[in-house]
């Protein structure tokens, strides 16, 4: 908990503004009325995107305490095609591939893996994305190093994030199950 910006109290609550460092944490009871119907709408939209239950949304780590995560998270998806997906697989590359962690060994993840989350195909609803959101830059060569095991991967180095903060976006598609809207060009 941070120190809410109306009250003054460490409280449960969110951030709201731009940029990790900027963005001003806000408790539950001080928040606005256009602050919870923010909350309100990029919950709305999270439906089909992310998983919930009773408790609400499941955000992953950054857009559970930072409202503009939320929105980045949704627009990227959005563009993306994807939804949120989940796999015990360590790396989640075996899933990727296969649908399934196909390796009874599965330990052990490359030094560019952070913020990761996993994501289908809104479109063919099967394993699309690893992303991960490491910060600072990425060797492209070590990304494709990582996936040369599996024929039907491919990486990306992109600077798009909806981590922000100065993360890279680094990118393991299968393309065969990504959506033909978002298919990488050949």
């Amino acid at each position: 908990m941070y120190d809410c910006e109306g009250c003054g109290r460490s409280r449960q609550g969110l951030f709201f503004g731009s940029g990790i460092g900027e963005a001003k944490w806000w408790c539950w009871g001080c928040q606005s009325t256009d602050q919870k119907e923010l909350i309100g709408s990029l919950a709305d939209r999270a439906r089909g995107v992310l998983s919930r239950d009773a408790d609400g949304v499941h955000w992953p780590y950054g857009p559970n305490i930072y409202v503009q995560m939320r929105a980045d998270l949704l627009d990227w998806a959005d563009r993306h095609d994807l939804k949120s997906g989940d796999t015990g697989c360590s790396s989640g590359l075996h899933w990727l591939d296969k649908g399934r962690c196909a390796k009874r060994d599965c330990h052990g993840k490359p030094g560019f893996y952070d913020h990761t989350t996993t994501w289908l195909s809104r479109t063919t609803g099967r394993p699309a994305l690893v992303f991960n959101q490491p910060y600072g830059q990425v060797h492209p060569a070590e990304v494709r190093e990582s996936v040369n095991e599996y024929p039907s991967l491919t990486a990306e180095v992109e600077p798009e994030s909806w981590y922000g903060g100065g993360t890279t976006g680094v990118y393991i598609w299968n393309d065969g199950n990504r959506s033909d809207a978002v298919r990488a060009p050949r």
